[in-house]
């Protein structure tokens, strides 16, 4: 015989198994517990916790119809995923295949359904409900044990200077504009490849290249490019901008390798104008656009440095001897040139003597004159 008095709290439920059968479940209050035989064996559970997990949940709950009065059974199928709210609140992301058994005291519960068959893009609303709980995590996720932890929701924001190009299972869907995504990710593989829209700068630097006469020269170039196609592009190559440079380098051999260094210096824009020409069509053919090029400089080695210094000091040298040359020349033709007119005009003549008189009594202190002016023009200046 047995007689038992049981106190259970608000938030509590017992269930009662007689000859390990259910026979009662105890609501919150003072209950008594009387009969002969064995003590029933009791369970009690905090409803607080939503969630009824038994070893025998299934078996119980389709045996035991007062069991279905206190718990609910949800089911989400494998097509299907789910939001769970208690309350209006989030509690969690339901897996596909995921049967729930939640205490109905708990709290008015709703589950939210969603078909990612036919549907993977998470709205606004749900993207927002689940970033403001966390419920993108494995703690928030609600699933069978048969089911793997992962992130269900696959989040991502496109900036208005990129494109974005969205993949599932490795099937090309559609491109993403500027803005936020989400996608579940249940039995299903999410790749997002985006690209940068934005005019690029590339520097294709110090290659090593031998010109037609054989001399080695390191050059540095410079490209604006920009995508003017994502799909084209990001489907064409896998790296789009590696692709790029290669095109420019092999480009600035191809000018540079048919040309002697004389040439090269001599007209700076056909290596510009060549590889521009060279890479603009295969650029197109992959979304990419050519905006400009430019060799930024040439760099010579130590040896062929000093050589060109010294074809360029002689080159000068030469230029500066025949400027003086020129120059005697020009001053001996205006000497005759003013022979000619003091030899028939005797006034100008004097005049130069007087001023060459002018300049020797310049750098003279003391200057005695013997035989009057006469004398000292005769004895100063001689002309035969």
């Amino acid at each position: 015989m047995f007689n038992k008095k049981i106190v259970v709290a608000d938030n509590e439920r017992v269930l009662v198994f007689k000859a390990k059968q259910l026979v009662n479940v105890l609501q919150p209050g003072e209950h008594k517990l009387r009969g002969f035989g064995d003590m029933p064996e009791l369970k009690t559970y905090d409803i607080g916790d939503l969630y009824f997990a038994e070893e025998n949940t299934v078996r119980w709950f389709n045996k035991y119809p007062l069991l279905a009065e206190h718990i609910a059974h949800f089911h989400v199928t494998e097509q299907q995923t789910g939001l769970l709210y208690l309350d209006d609140q989030l509690k969690g992301i339901v897996t596909p295949g995921c049967h729930l058994y939640l205490w109905r005291e708990a709290g008015d519960i709703r589950l939210d359904t969603f078909d990612i068959a036919n549907n993977l893009v998470v709205d606004e609303a749900t993207l927002t409900a689940i970033k403001k709980v966390g419920a993108n995590s494995a703690q928030k996720l609600i699933r069978s044990s048969r089911t793997q932890a992962i992130i269900p929701v696959k989040e991502l924001t496109v900036p208005m200077e990129q494109a974005a190009l969205l993949y599932v299972d490795g099937k090309y869907v559609r491109q993403l504009g500027a803005g936020r995504y989400g996608f579940w990710q249940f039995q299903h593989d999410i790749v997002v490849k985006t690209i940068d829209l934005r005019h690029q700068l590339l520097e294709v630097s110090g290659q090593e290249i031998l010109s037609k006469d054989r001399v080695s020269l390191r050059i540095n170039l410079n490209a604006n490019v920009r995508v003017f196609d994502a799909e084209l592009a990001l489907m064409s190559t896998e790296k789009v901008m590696d692709y790029v440079y290669n095109q420019l380098q092999l480009a600035l051999r191809e000018a540079v390798g048919v040309k002697t260094l004389d040439d090269l210096l001599l007209d700076k824009l056909y290596v510009n104008e060549t590889v521009k020409e060279l890479v603009v069509e295969p650029l197109k053919q992959v979304g990419v656009e050519l905006m400009s090029v430019g060799m930024k400089d040439i760099i010579l080695p130590g040896d062929m440095k000093a050589i060109l210094n010294q074809v360029v000091e002689a080159q000068k040298a030469a230029e500066a001897n025949v400027i003086k040359r020129r120059e005697e020349t020009a001053a001996t033709r205006s000497l005759h040139n003013t022979a000619k007119m003091m030899e028939n005009n005797p006034t100008l003549m004097r005049l130069k003597e007087l001023e060459s008189l002018e300049k020797v009594a310049e750098k003279i202190e003391n200057l005695t004159v013997y035989g009057g002016l006469e004398g000292l023009m005769n004895g100063v200046v001689k002309i035969a």
